[in-house]
């Protein structure tokens, strides 16, 4: 009986290991552009919205082609936008907003120590960050 859950255990440990290998090897390997190409970018908005000026705009963002969900966070001042980099740059989304809502919103770029983090929810001591970042490290320099 304990035999068979240590062999079950394992079994599920290389399974979620070869899972995360094969991400870590898809997400960093050099095919590119193959079909939609989705990217998430911030907007920050510069001024206040009520709720029906962010519903207005809602619509406009996803009646755009190439655009697959938007977010708009009326309190926190920003907008999230799902959309396929192949049609839209994010400084184009930006300025199409400002330009039909007269709008001063800009795009939000990350600093330097944001872009080093990686993965900003992960615990820099796990495990599980130790085992991708060596996957990472091998697949890149292939």
């Amino acid at each position: 009986m304990i035999k068979k859950l240590i062999i079950g255990v394992i079994g599920v440990f290389m399974a979620l290991v070869m899972v995360l290998a094969i991400h870590i090897y898809q997400v960093t390997s050099e095919k590119r552009n193959q079909g939609p190409a989705f990217a998430m970018s911030k907007i920050m908005l510069n001024q206040e919205l009520d709720s029906l000026e962010a519903i207005e705009i809602k619509q406009f963002i996803l009646g755009k082609e190439g655009v697959k969900d938007t977010r708009i966070n009326v309190r926190s001042g920003h907008i999230i936008c799902l959309y396929d980099r192949n049609v839209w740059a994010p400084q184009e989304l930006v300025d199409e907003t400002n330009k039909a809502f007269t709008l001063n919103s800009s795009l939000y770029q990350p600093s330097q120590e944001e872009l080093a983090a990686s993965c900003p929810a992960i615990d820099k001591n796990s495990m599980t960050y130790k085992l991708g970042s060596f996957f990472e490290k091998l697949f890149t320099k292939l």
